[in-house]
């Protein structure tokens, strides 16, 4: 899961295009820039060290392995997964700091139901007590794949109950809560870091 030999890694189509989402955490403020530099030409959206794109799978393969020229295995987590297509949408953006997005592909709100599966939780929090907060609830319901990133596998009537304790946190119009759906945990990729014990979460 953690190396990108080829792009059909990625491909139920070499040619379609899909949503993909670039996370990192880089303990070097150099290599962080150069890497946000490589990604946000590319983006439409996202947070700090969260990018959303749309790519072919040789696109998102291809970048995936110029990213990997940048980052230090010992140290960084870099992480990519891939969006999935059914549902309302892939994307659901909780709290922003931003004015809504013109893209069909989000809701600003929650629906009343979410189909049970695998979501990646993202965050960006201003407040240090509100950060620590979120954190320790996270903790205890995800598994943390890296700084303000977790993944949630299991019912959507849980995943909803857990987004509105969460969102109680946030201070709306300042922090930054995502959702991102994926089809199934074989959509989730670690190109660089310590894996987290997904045993119990990856059927």
């Amino acid at each position: 899961m953690r190396a990108l030999p080829h792009a059909t890694c990625f491909s139920r189509s070499a040619f379609e295009r899909a949503m993909f989402v670039f996370s990192y955490d880089i303990s070097s403020p150099r290599l962080a820039r150069q890497v946000r530099r490589l990604l946000y030409p590319l983006r439409f959206d996202g947070q700090l060290s969260v990018h959303e794109v749309i790519l072919t799978p040789p696109e998102a393969g291809a970048i995936s392995r110029e990213l990997m020229e940048w980052v230090d295995e010992e140290t960084d987590s870099l992480v990519v997964f891939r969006l999935s297509r059914r549902g309302d949408g892939p994307v659901y953006t909780l709290s922003s700091a931003r004015p809504a997005s013109l893209f069909a592909h989000r809701m600003s709100v929650l629906p009343p139901n979410l189909h049970d599966g695998c979501y990646i939780l993202a965050y960006d929090v201003r407040e240090v007590r509100r950060l620590r907060r979120l954190h320790q609830m996270m903790r205890r319901k995800t598994v943390f794949l890296q700084r303000s990133l977790y993944l949630f596998q299991g019912l959507g009537v849980e995943l909803i109950e857990l987004l509105n304790e969460v969102c109680d946190l946030l201070e709306q119009g300042v922090d930054d809560l995502r959702a991102y759906a994926l089809s199934s945990p074989d959509d989730l990729w670690f190109l660089c870091g310590a894996m987290p014990p997904l045993a119990e979460f990856v059927k």
